[in-house]
């Protein structure tokens, strides 16, 4: 008898503590949540201040109804992060922002309504705004990029991916018509044109034509080489 007892005591303990649980899930689900409840982290530089100005987040907002997923991607899109995860939170109650930020490796310019507008970009040509690097006035980069847009963005990441290891490539400036030209410490300046889709065989070509250059021992100083046509490349020297 007693254990039976004993057995009923137990189930009311743990009906009234699943009871108590889930009213506070509930209550917690449909609670607002303010700038007090936003907890970032994996990049100190980035204030609640960014995460609302770059993203539909209101607050104060029910916990239930904040949209992560389209949280996530506007801020992936505002602010060029590598990474983000916007996670709802019951205990401690708010919302959880991770973040993984992109590593610059040049300089960067682009238009925006006639401004320019100075940055980075990483090795996959993602244009990062400066407040967005934290100490970017001890950063050093041997390359700038003018003219960034985002079409271009696969074609200035394969351009820096070619030319990692060596420390040759100074520019990549794209005109707002869409020429390349680059800048570049042996061949001076190469003109590539506006065809895109030749990039890949416009760089295998620079090398090789450096490779033989440094083969032959050729002494003449390069002032530039055209590859506007690629089937006709032109290289023009300094005549003294």
């Amino acid at each position: 008898m007693k254990n039976i007892e004993i057995y009923e005591i137990k189930k009311l303990i743990l009906l009234g503590l699943f009871f108590v649980l889930t009213n506070i899930l509930t209550i917690n689900l449909f609670k607002k949540v303010d700038l007090k409840n936003i907890y970032i982290k994996g990049a100190d530089f980035i204030t609640i201040n960014d995460i609302t100005q770059n993203s539909s987040l209101k607050l104060p907002k029910k916990l239930i109804l904040i949209k992560t997923k389209l949280i996530e991607k506007e801020l992936t899109q505002n602010i060029s992060l590598r990474q983000i995860s916007v996670t709802r939170q019951i205990f401690p109650f708010g919302l959880v922002i991770n973040i993984k930020t992109r590593t610059p490796v040049a300089f960067a310019e682009r238009e925006e309504n006639g401004i320019k507008i100075r940055g980075f970009i990483d090795k996959d040509g993602f244009f990062i705004k400066e407040k967005y690097i934290p100490e970017r006035e001890n950063l050093i980069f041997p390359i700038k990029i003018s003219g960034w847009k985002k079409e271009y963005k696969k074609l200035i990441s394969l351009i820096i991916k070619t030319y990692k290891g060596t420390d040759d490539l100074e520019a990549i400036k794209i005109s707002s018509e869409g020429f390349i030209t680059l800048e570049e410490k042996f061949l001076q300046k190469i003109f590539f044109g506006f065809k895109t889709k030749e990039i890949e065989e416009k760089l295998n070509l620079i090398f090789d034509i450096k490779e033989q250059f440094k083969k032959q021992k050729i002494r003449k100083k390069i002032k530039s080489l055209d590859l506007t046509d690629l089937a006709n490349p032109k290289i023009k020297v300094f005549i003294p």
